[in-house]
């Protein structure tokens, strides 16, 4: 066939060279064609059948014919068949003998029953013979099972009796065609004359050759590739995919064939010339995927199953299909195009209802009712989608697939007309949801609370309900339906959560104040016995942590068991865990979930001091989260990330954080409580006091009526203690002192120390020495090396007090160094006055070279030594940190003084490098 310029009249896989036409990967069948053509015109008669799917060539083979003859002495006479003519009484017959000399060809004419008479027959045949004999005769019939019958019964008798003259009989047909007269295909499959010619699709290499000869830009050969896979080597598809690509503007790397445009017609053209209601097996092909069987696609179109797999047959030998699979979206966006929305809907609900009953997968018949809702379609009618939905959803979840879990529950929850059955899904669906958009799932809870409050809602959805504001951070909501819980059960269920974070602990309940009798130790007497304790419930956290699969339903336990590593003792493990956990997150395709493990890991690493992880983990966190305002969630990692950039001194962009809109719930759940101390710390830093000491008073009052005033989480007495005594109120602040001591977080050595810091502000200087020993040593404990900078800071003021400077400016050198590690710059400049005008700390570093000539003058040994001894260590601290003498301590420092031409500790350089090897053994 010849490659038109209009590519919607031609199939092809031929190019024009010159004169000739020259064909793509069909050299046999032309050669066959040929050979059928020679011995004709050496006196045999020849029978040559077309074969081929639709858009493969055959009317292009059929019309080289008339090329081969146009200048010869052979008479030609053509005829075309179509559908539309098929009731058409010798329709075909009289296109021949139009085509024949004037008279040559006697009239043709059937009995009064439609069917011709065998005399017209004999007489039309002997007029035949008698052109023969003066000339070539050659008849072509393109697609000739759309003939009539009268006019097959003619090329019947034809084919019958052709055999010693000199006609060539070419005829086309396409494969798997079940329209085909019985008769005159036996009467082909008897002949001895009949030549059969199959033509196939193009190979890759056929599709790059018909490509590469053709007119215009040719693709490079990653493309031609590409265009094979989308044409499945059909050449009328080829050809349209040629046109378009020429068509479209240069210099664009992908091609994608138009919509509506060349590619789409011809794949219509191969669906109307496969058979009748191609169209309509296209779309369900496409509705049932792999699920996929003749005797389904037969029950959808309501045709026999063997008729069926017969057009799916025809349409895989054309390319549109490979099996029943469409070989590339664009061939099946194509099709569906054409259909529209309304019947695919219909489309996409019988098939759900076909395979509900033959009880295929629950996420698979999901599938297409979501399919059919999109399309516009109803589901009122069917009585068990609520159910298979919502089955679906558990399914989906455990593969993953959190965003079409939540279309399901949606729809789930659209179609319910039962008010418990709706709480219960929008219950599930807040759980679902948080997985992705945590200020949705918190509006998801809004109609279950309203049953609730209502009265209606049933006692076994309690439970779940509660979990879920829990985790939202909820408490006050949450214990509202633990109450309820409470009542119905007359149980209480307050100890499962004691020690784990904001949970309920013993002895308390909602709306109480949390603060109990126990009464820790007193400055000076012995460690609590809670040590043990402590180590069994992290223990314990971290066992849970370790054996525990991230789910919607452990997602509460497992923040629990953080927190309780977190704040109770552990926070490395926590935050190794902390890792995992966003790994995990990340594996189930949960970013909301991403969020809330990267604001826990950015909370311990500020407990550890670790700035720059912290506020980096923070941004993390948000960059997480969808419509950050809308979500209560977000002032937890947007509180880290204030603590942290206060921290660092950049006042600036906290100031930026502070004017960003923030959630109208969010100081109604617990994530409020960490933003309002994060903003009052600001304030206090700078040097807003009153506003600060609000947000610390007002966080604790919320803290205190929601039952979760935990100083180890919100240490808010010691915040506004601290902001009181620099009010000058000195008695508010000691009261507030003393009762965080009273609670028993203050067992604790990060609650402890910091405790035991503010009440040092108010006591005698010996004793005020005492208690700010006690104080670094238990933050010594904690892992908080900002709060022990300021710890020991305020023991270096007191030790200069007592007219102790030689080693006051030893503690605050220290304390200097841990400000710097941390990169706290704030507390950096606090401490820098401490020092007297002398030491080397005014300047924020020493100079680049006095590091590098102290560092290089200075022996591994000696640099750890003068390290430690620069930080505020003592000579037996540091033996006992490096294991080695005191004596050994005293030589190295020897010769550092030596080296560096100083004379006393208080000269050495406070920029000293540390190795990696030097800072682990430290």
């Amino acid at each position: 066939m010849r490659h038109f310029p209009n590519a919607g009249t031609s199939q092809s896989a031929a190019w024009r060279s010159g004169d000739r036409v020259e064909f793509a990967e069909r050299e046999p069948e032309v050669q066959a064609l040929r050979t059928a053509l020679d011995e004709c015109r050496n006196g045999a008669a020849r029978i040559v059948l077309i074969e081929g799917a639709a858009g493969c060539g055959k009317s292009e083979l059929i019309d080289t014919l008339a090329d081969w003859t146009e200048t010869g002495d052979e008479l030609t006479l053509r005829a075309f068949c179509s559908p539309t003519e098929r009731e058409l009484p010798l329709g075909l017959m009289r296109q021949l003998t139009e085509d024949a000399p004037a008279g040559a060809l006697p009239e043709v004419s059937t009995a009064p029953d439609g069917q011709p008479q065998v005399s017209a027959m004999r007489k039309f045949q002997t007029a035949l013979e008698r052109l023969s004999a003066t000339t070539v005769l050659i008849i072509t019939v393109d697609d000739v099972h759309h003939a009539d019958s009268a006019s097959l019964r003619y090329l019947q008798h034809i084919v019958r009796h052709c055999r010693s003259t000199r006609m060539l009989l070419a005829l086309t047909t396409p494969l798997h065609q079940d329209g085909q007269d019985a008769a005159f295909g036996t009467e082909l499959l008897r002949s001895r004359n009949v030549r059969r010619i199959r033509l196939r699709r193009l190979s890759p290499e056929g599709c790059r050759r018909v490509a590469a000869g053709s007119h215009g830009t040719t693709p490079r050969e990653a493309l031609s590739g590409e265009l094979h896979a989308i044409s499945g080597g059909n050449p009328l598809l080829l050809r349209a995919l040629l046109e378009e690509y020429r068509s479209a503007p240069t210099g664009t790397d992908a091609f994608r064939p138009e919509q509506g445009g060349l590619f789409g017609q011809a794949v219509l053209t191969c669906l109307r010339h496969s058979g009748p209601h191609m169209l309509d097996l296209g779309a369900a092909l496409a509705v049932l995927g792999d699920a996929y069987t003749p005797e389904r696609a037969g029950r959808l179109l309501g045709v026999p199953a063997f008729a069926a797999a017969q057009s799916v047959a025809s349409l895989s030998a054309s390319g549109i299909l490979n099996g029943h699979r469409f070989p590339h979206p664009h061939t099946e966006t194509a099709i569906l195009d054409q259909v529209p929305a309304g019947v695919l809907a219909g489309l996409q609900l019988r098939t759900a209802e076909l395979l509900h009953l033959e009880g295929e997968s629950v996420t698979r018949v999901a599938g297409h009712l979501l399919a059919a809702t999109r399309l516009g379609g109803s589901l009122t009618a069917v009585p068990w989608a609520v159910d298979v939905l919502r089955e679906a959803t558990e399914d989906l979840l455990a593969r993953g697939d959190s965003v079409r879990a939540t279309k399901a529950l949606e729809l789930a929850h659209e179609l319910s007309r039962d008010e418990q059955q709706r709480a219960d899904i929008k219950t599930r669906l807040a759980a679902v949801t948080w997985r992705v958009n945590p200020g949705r799932a918190e509006k998801h809870l809004s109609a279950p609370l309203a049953v609730l409050r209502s009265g209606r809602l049933a006692a076994e959805r309690l439970a779940p309900l509660a979990e879920l504001l829990t985790s939202q951070g909820r408490i006050a909501e949450a214990a509202e339906v633990m109450s309820m819980i409470l009542s119905d059960t007359a149980a209480s269920g307050a100890g499962d959560h004691a020690g784990t974070g904001y949970g309920p602990r013993p002895a308390e309940t909602a709306g109480t104040s949390g603060v109990r009798a126990e009464t820790p130790r007193e400055p000076g007497g012995g460690r609590p016995a809670a040590d043990a304790e402590n180590s069994a419930e992290t223990t314990a956290a971290e066992r849970f942590l370790r054996t525990t699969v991230l789910t919607d339903e452990t997602l509460e336990p497992v923040m629990r068991a953080l927190r309780s590593l977190s704040y109770f003792g552990q926070p490395e493990r926590a935050a190794a865990c902390c890792r995992e956990l966003i790994a995990e997150a990340e594996r189930q395709k949960a970013p909301a979930w991403q969020a809330l493990f990267s604001s826990a890991l950015a909370a311990v690493l500020l407990r550890l001091s670790d700035l720059h992880a912290a506020e980096e983990y923070a941004r993390r966190a948000l960059d997480c989260l969808p419509e950050q305002s809308s979500s209560a969630f977000i002032g937890s990692p947007t509180a880290t990330l204030i603590r942290a950039r206060t921290l660092m001194g950049d006042h600036a962009a906290v100031a930026r954080q502070l004017h960003q809109p923030v959630a109208d719930t969010l100081f109604k759940s617990t994530h409020g409580l960490a933003y309002l101390r994060a903003r009052g710390l600001y304030l206090m830093a700078t040097h807003q006091l009153h506003a600060a000491l609000g947000d610390f008073l007002e966080a604790g009052r919320l803290a205190k009526s929601w039952g979760v005033d935990r100083p180890a989480i919100l240490p808010w007495r010691t915040d506004a203690a601290d902001a009181l005594f620099r009010l000058g109120e000195t008695q508010r602040a000691k009261a507030l002192v003393e009762q965080q001591f009273a609670d028993p977080d203050a067992r604790r050595p990060w609650v402890r120390g910091i405790s035991l810091r503010l009440r040092a502000v108010t006591s005698d200087p010996r004793q005020q020495l005492a208690l700010l020993n006690q104080s670094v040593d238990e933050l010594s404990r904690s892992g908080d090396r900002v709060e022990l900078a300021r710890s020991l800071a305020a023991l270096g003021r007191s030790l200069r007090a007592v007219s102790e400077p030689a080693r006051a400016d030893a503690v605050i050198r220290r304390a200097w160094n841990l400000a710097r590690e941390c990169g706290a710059e704030s507390l950096r400049e606090e401490i820098c006055p401490e020092l007297g005008p002398e030491d080397g700390m005014h300047r924020r570093g020493a100079p680049e070279e006095y590091r590098s000539d102290a560092d290089t003058k200075l022996s591994d040994s000696e640099r750890r030594v003068a390290t430690l001894a620069a930080s505020g260590y003592t000579n037996r601290e540091i033996s006992l940190k490096l294991h080695i003498t005191v004596s050994t301590v005293e030589q190295h420092l020897t010769r550092v003084y030596r080296k560096l031409n100083i004379t006393r500790r208080q000269d050495l350089p406070v920029d000293l490098h540390l190795a990696v090897s030097t800072a682990e053994a430290v």
